[in-house]
């Protein structure tokens, strides 16, 4: 008998522990939902803070960050040894749970986070801990920079986009930690039946009195479950095979503006959307395949009064207590306000706030798509660059305000006269864009002409005053053959200033040669051999020595650049270099050539301390790329090579074609102690002028000047001012083109410090040059 009582209790005890679980199961499902919402809320917020600054949407992120951030303070406490209870049950307060769950999620975590069903949840709970502390670092970032200055859109479309990522990366965590804790009640239903047959087969004698003692407890035990069924924040139906609802909770009534009673006896197909019934429905009869249905998905649901509702849900097969038949549990999270924000930061991330236009960014990838398209089905597209006319006099003489309005006076104007299957944009400032889908130039053109009238026939009145504004505008061709969309960009943006040289308010159309289209085929097809060469190793290094012209003989040299074919043929950089820089390739080789130039001076130690100078060419593109800046300083940063030995050169038509950019260049590598040299100098028309603005170290004279010095009286004249110039500034002179040996007497006489060209020495491979003037193996072969 007792063993009898005691294999019973045992029964009771299980079921009364799988029923505690399945209650602290459903407490921590209802604490995501919190989590969930407050996380999203958070995240529109810090969103709303990086474009506008708005402090109070700030507050009200971080108010909502306090939410997760209490559930991660008691899983902190929690992990303790030993645990802080009292800091837990606080935490979990802050997480928005309900104060009579506290206790038994605080038991199940600490006696069951190792659990097969509970292990993958915390696991999830950690990493999505982890992203809420880096959104808490966004917040505090951008109030930093918001503190420190005004901060630029670079900054706040960074931000954004950390936000947007970061969203992205919590939701599938989100709905992973929910499918875990489904996953271990469908694992604890498994144990209970396979744990009850056996204790049923053991105690099959129990007596009567036994029976009815362990049903009251088992009855009192699953009105806990049903309370927190009806008590639960998110919404629960229990539901025949067929989809009938047999059970609604209070939340789901809500959620759905019908009374719980009256959801009884629906079918789940009534209350979803046609379009989301069809994606759970079997082909074979129109049913609901329950297994399309046991991870979550988020569906349209629809209310009593026709309006739409998403939630989140997911169904488990439980086991009837009545008739035999399973039954379906499904639980539903709203989440249609965590949608509508998702959806809003993604229309404010890809739209200028101020027109209601999608902004350069979505121009670019919208452009990009149809050169794509074209490129695969043979379409023809018309891209249209409209600047407006003298917008700068609006703005400066009745405020921005003004500017402002006019623009949105011009988007709406704009758009009354296009055809619907086209798009428009603002690219910045007084600057639009405009897509027009399947069309050639000469229609393009006609239409352009149509929006330019409908502008000059508008006016803008402001304070009393009636201004008439007109526009210029570029028309460009979009086809295929275009390599990206910046490529477009360019001609019809020259097109437009043709436009505006030609008197404004009128149209202009980029067209190409023959030669021109044949020149762009071979620039492509260089674009193409550069990237395979990039990818397959084919960029070769060479080396051109400068002798110096005065003192001890010192080690320098000139980094040069090959591209071998895959026939092995060896093409110099006049040949694939300009292909290049027209269609952005030329920053993957300044990089390239930069990390490979370092790596052979790393790999031999005894010819870098003998070498004296490094020069490494830098592109206008590179310069103008603060990213290549960065990745630069990245890389003196590891490299073992002193940048002492490093000279970066820059052309002077780059340098001045780009000086803000280049004096932030020329500031950060010079900081690093690295030299700089303006190449080609004196090729500009104000060479010496911009010597006041560019701090570089070492000046390498245009080789026009050179060649022919010992022909005409001119340029002897000019080197020798340029050589004076650069003394008296302390800068070091590099003569350029030396073909010839017996110039080198006269290049002293004017004062030139060093010389470099095929007369000093032919380019070679730069590692022979590296094994011929390594002084170990000098003095091997002597």
């Amino acid at each position: 008998m007792a063993t009898l009582i005691v294999l019973a209790g045992i029964a009771v005890m299980l079921t009364v522990t799988m029923l505690e679980l399945q209650t602290s199961a459903t407490a921590y499902i209802v604490g995501e939902s919190h989590w969930s919402k407050a996380q999203q809320y958070a995240s529109h917020g810090l969103h709303g803070y990086a474009a506008s600054g708005d402090a109070q949407q700030l507050q009200l992120a971080r108010d909502a960050l306090r939410v997760p951030l209490g559930d991660h303070q008691a899983r902190l406490a929690l992990e303790r040894d030993p645990p802080d209870l009292a800091a837990a049950r606080q935490g979990l307060l802050l997480g928005m749970n309900a104060p009579q769950d506290v206790d038994r999620m605080i038991r199940m975590y600490r006696y069951f986070h190792n659990a097969p069903f509970f292990r993958d949840s915390v696991a999830q709970w950690q990493v999505g801990d982890a992203h809420v502390l880096e959104l808490q670092g966004i917040a505090d970032e951008m109030e930093a920079a918001r503190a420190a200055g005004p901060v630029t859109p670079a900054q706040t479309q960074a931000w954004q986009r950390r936000i947007l990522e970061l969203d992205a990366t919590l939701r599938p965590i989100e709905a992973a930690f929910s499918q875990s804790l489904v996953d271990g009640t469908r694992m604890l239903k498994t144990i209970l039946t396979v744990a009850s047959i056996v204790l049923f087969l053991a105690i099959a004698g129990l007596l009567m009195l036994i029976l009815r003692w362990s049903l009251r407890r088992i009855h009192a035990s699953e009105g806990m479950f049903r309370s927190a069924f009806h008590q639960a924040a998110v919404g629960m139906l229990k539901m025949k095979l067929d989809g009938r609802i047999l059970e609604a909770n209070e939340a789901i009534g809500e959620i759905l503006n019908c009374p719980p009673q009256d959801l009884q006896g629906k079918l789940l197909g009534e209350l979803l959307h046609a379009d989301a019934l069809a994606r759970i429905a079997r082909d074979e009869d129109g049913g609901i395949d329950w297994a399309l249905c046991e991870s979550p998905i988020e569906q349209r649901f629809l209310r009593a009064d026709g309006e739409g509702r998403w939630l989140r849900w997911t169904a488990s097969m439980i086991d009837s207590d009545t008739d035999g038949e399973d039954r379906v549990f499904a639980i539903l999270e709203d989440v249609s306000e965590s949608r509508r924000l998702g959806e809003e930061m993604r229309y404010q991330a890809s739209h200028d706030a101020m027109t209601g236009l999608v902004n350069r960014r979505e121009i670019d990838n919208r452009l990009q798509q149809s050169i794509d398209d074209a490129r695969s089905f043979g379409d023809a597209h018309a891209f249209l660059f409209l600047d407006l006319d003298q917008f700068k006099l609006i703005n400066d003489t009745c405020g921005h305000v003004a500017g402002d309005q006019l623009l949105r006076q011009i988007a709406g104007v704009l758009m009354l006269h296009m055809r619907s299957n086209d798009w428009m944009g603002r690219l910045g400032g007084d600057e639009f864009a405009i897509f027009l889908g399947r069309t050639g130039l000469d229609e393009a053109l006609h239409i352009a002409e149509r929006l330019r009238r409908a502008l000059s026939a508008s006016t803008f009145p402001w304070d009393g005053k009636r201004f008439n504004v007109t526009c210029s505008i570029g028309i460009a061709r979009v086809s295929g053959e275009h390599v990206d969309a910046s490529d477009v960009l360019r001609a019809a943006d020259r097109a437009c200033y043709q436009a505006k040289e030609d008197g404004r308010n009128c149209i202009r159309v980029y067209r190409e040669s023959d030669q021109m289209m044949s020149r762009r085929r071979d620039d492509l097809a260089w674009v193409a051999e550069i990237r395979e060469a990039i990818v397959e190793g084919r960029i070769l290094l060479y080396a051109q020595r400068i002798e110096a012209l005065h003192g001890p003989a010192t080690l320098g040299y000139e980094v040069l650049v090959r591209l071998v074919d895959a026939q092995g043929v060896v093409y110099p950089p006049e040949q694939f270099l300009p292909a290049a820089e027209r269609f952005g390739e030329a920053i993957s080789i300044d990089r390239l050539v930069i990390a490979m130039a370092l790596r052979l001076l790393e790999d031999h130690p005894a010819h870098l301390q003998a070498l004296d100078l490094c020069h490494l060419n830098v592109s206008a593109q590179s310069i103008a790329n603060p990213d290549f800046r960065s990745h630069v300083a990245n890389l003196l940063d590891i490299t073992r090579v002193p940048p002492a030995k490093l000279c970066f050169e820059l052309t002077e038509t780059a340098a001045i074609g780009n000086i803000t950019r280049a004096r932030e260049f020329i500031d950060e590598m010079r900081a690093r102690g690295c030299r700089i040299a303006l190449d080609d100098f004196g090729s500009g028309m104000a060479s010496f002028a911009y010597l006041k603005t560019l701090p570089v170290d070492v000046l390498k004279i245009d080789g026009v000047f050179v060649r022919d010095l010992a022909n005409n009286a001119v340029d002897p004249v000019l080197v020798r001012s340029m050589c004076e110039v650069a003394r008296s500034l302390g800068k070091t002179t590099v003569a350029e083109w030396v073909e010839d040996r017996a110039l080198i007497d006269r290049l002293r006489e004017l004062g030139v410090d060093q010389a470099q060209g095929y007369g000093i020495h032919e380019p070679c491979a730069l590692a022979e040059l590296i094994a011929a003037t390594t002084p170990h193996k000098a003095a091997g072969n002597s």
